[in-house]
């Protein structure tokens, strides 16, 4: 049985690449600095499919040395590393926060897995926001240019990145996708906290007054796209996840959401001009992975969004007592 490690499994993206994995007949090791969440925001857990997989609580700042050892005996052949500062708002805040585990930390966790022999694969979970805001649907060649502190330390971290294939063949490909969704998102996250409010009927608020431009890509397709780029990409390339035809403003998305839940959009929104720094637009190209590894999406944003709606419904008892704002944690 293949084995993956996968660091930041607590989160969204990891823990349904865990799910993905477990599904497809490997053995994940499971690494988060926090606790397990309860099993309604964990795929895995939810559906009870984790015979094969092991969780351990360790950070990538403080706990480098237990992950060297944890590795050093599972001996994974793909390690998937989701550990990441991520949110926009608050790295303007907190920028060295941001820089500490999007770049220093991704130095010191890649200069010791680099000796290791038996990794065939180390799959960066990159962003396109190192490319700052995008007209057209940019290929993976395009210039870098963040305009945030969350974009430009995920550019410094896979920098290092690029020096370390180069130099010492380190097996690592990037993966930059655009905006992902999906159920078992993190409740602030645009798409389940709008269904939220509109269950609670609260006014949703709408900053730079939803003006800015997202392609969102569920989250199933991009565990299999990921996967596909660690079983058969090319080491030092770049391969962006994206969907080709729905690129639509967050105002149109609330809207959308309005409308397939019977609410008055109108009744519902508050627009604030005040847009805290964010991107006006983002927009990749993923011609690649679809030619060169034979990926494309299949769930359509509506289709997504319904089974969001679906699970937010179903789990509505214990999601109604989780805290839907961001909470920080240094």
């Amino acid at each position: 049985m293949k084995k993956i490690l996968i660091i930041g499994s607590n989160s969204f993206t990891g823990s349904h690449l865990t799910h993905y994995c477990l599904q497809n007949g490997y053995r994940v090791i499971g690494i988060s600095r926090s606790e397990e969440y309860p099993s309604v925001m964990l795929p895995y857990r939810y559906s009870g499919n984790d015979a094969n997989f092991s969780f351990h609580q360790m950070d990538i700042n403080k706990d480098l040395n237990k992950i060297f050892k944890l590795s050093d005996k599972e001996k994974p052949c793909i390690i998937a590393n989701y550990a990441a500062q991520g949110e926009v708002r608050n790295s303007w805040r907190y920028p060295d926060q941001w820089y500490e585990t999007n770049c220093m930390g991704i130095v010191r966790l890649t200069e010791e897995l680099r000796k290791r022999d038996y990794i065939q694969k180390y799959i960066s979970a990159s962003t396109p926001e190192v490319y700052g805001s995008t007209e057209d649907a940019i290929k993976e060649s395009h210039n870098y240019y963040p305009s945030t502190p969350y974009g430009a330390s995920k550019l410094a971290g896979d920098l290092h990145l690029f020096t370390l294939s180069k130099r010492y063949s380190f097996p690592v490909v990037f993966t930059r996708s655009a905006n992902v969704y999906g159920i078992h998102q993190q409740l602030y996250r645009i798409i389940p906290r709008t269904i939220i409010y509109l269950t609670m009927g609260k006014v949703i608020q709408l900053h730079g007054e939803g003006k800015a431009e997202r392609s969102f890509v569920h989250i199933r397709d991009v565990a299999e796209a990921t996967m596909k780029v660690a079983e058969k990409g090319i080491d030092g390339e770049i391969y962006h996840i994206s969907p080709s035809d729905n690129q639509v403003s967050i105002f149109s998305l609330v809207k959308m959401i309005c409308l397939m839940m019977n609410v008055s959009f109108e009744n519902s929104v508050e627009l604030i001009t005040k847009n805290y720094g964010q991107d006006s637009k983002y927009s990749i190209n993923s011609k690649k992975i679809r030619t060169e590894l034979g990926w494309k999406p299949k769930i359509s944003l509506e289709e997504g969004i319904q089974e969001t709606i679906d699970w937010i419904e179903k789990n509505w008892k214990v999601i109604s007592k989780m805290p839907l704002e961001y909470i920080h944690q240094p």
